[in-house]
């Protein structure tokens, strides 16, 4: 049974989300992700007490997401991550249960470790549908960053349900998730789930070494290389796909197969 994760939150000092949106939106920002077992972090949050604050939003901490990922028939998107093209992107629909927010995002790379995001609205109606005026902005965001045009037609190929937890560090402009719970399903109903109390972490700043990467180096703990919670989730249910090179982490971490529960709607 997962540890409850109020003990994580309660020491920090809030913060509003207007003030992250001020100081720390990081749209343009470089990433360093890692899996941490619960008392790895138990341990990373104590150190971060007096840098740090937390996301609240109407006295709550912890907040559920619901994310459908796109992709070609073929996963051209999946496949340019594993294969690490320097120029490649991924595209979800998004809500953000506990606010009532919704929004389609795109993510492109641009070199080892810089992330763009780019966000427009998203209407009432299901997640798995792309209608013209998204894909128009799909393409527009591609065309502009890569002059280069969709591979296919892109149909719902993962969603992703977790809880995450949200601390920032206005002053360097900083924010870390902690992202626990994480189950995935695949559209013929494959499934996985992160095991146990471990939390995928990930750091995100302007230019990099972070005060959280600074205190995982001192932990001994290294960051994952090129894999995203997208790339886990279609490693886990999808059982044909090349993932040779995080299937020491699926192993370690994650359960295939597992039954999802809680806030994780079906696909």
């Amino acid at each position: 049974m997962p540890r409850s994760l109020a003990p994580l939150v309660e020491p920090f000092e809030r913060i509003g989300l207007d003030e992250v949106r001020a100081t720390a939106a990081l749209d343009d920002r470089l990433d360093v992700k890692y899996v941490l077992a619960r008392d790895e972090l138990d341990e990373l949050v104590r150190r971060l007490q007096g840098t740090h604050r937390v996301l609240e939003i109407d006295g709550l901490r912890c907040f559920a997401y619901r994310t459908t990922y796109f992709d070609t028939a073929d996963l051209v998107s999946y496949r340019e991550h594993i294969q690490r093209r320097r120029r490649r992107f991924k595209c979800r629909a998004r809500e953000y249960v506990d606010t009532g927010l919704r929004a389609f995002e795109v993510k492109l790379k641009e070199g080892p470790g810089r992330t763009i995001k780019h966000r427009t609205e998203l209407g009432e109606g299901p997640l798995d549908h792309l209608d013209g005026p998204l894909l128009e902005f799909l393409q527009e965001r591609l065309r502009e960053a890569y002059a280069r045009e969709l591979a296919g037609a892109l149909e719902p190929s993962l969603r992703v349900c977790f809880t995450r937890i949200t601390l920032v560090e206005p002053e360097r402009c900083e924010r870390l998730t902690c992202d626990f719970q994480l189950s995935f399903r695949a559209p013929d109903g494959s499934a996985g789930a992160l095991g146990g109390d471990a939390a995928i972490v990930e750091s995100k700043s302007r230019h990099g070494a972070t005060t959280v990467d600074r205190e995982l180096r001192a932990l001994g703990v290294r960051p994952i290389s090129g894999c995203s919670k997208y790339c886990i989730g279609v490693g886990l249910t999808y059982p044909l796909v090349k993932r040779n090179s995080f299937l020491p982490l699926l192993r370690r971490y994650f359960d295939v197969g597992a039954h999802v529960q809680g806030h994780v709607a079906a696909v």
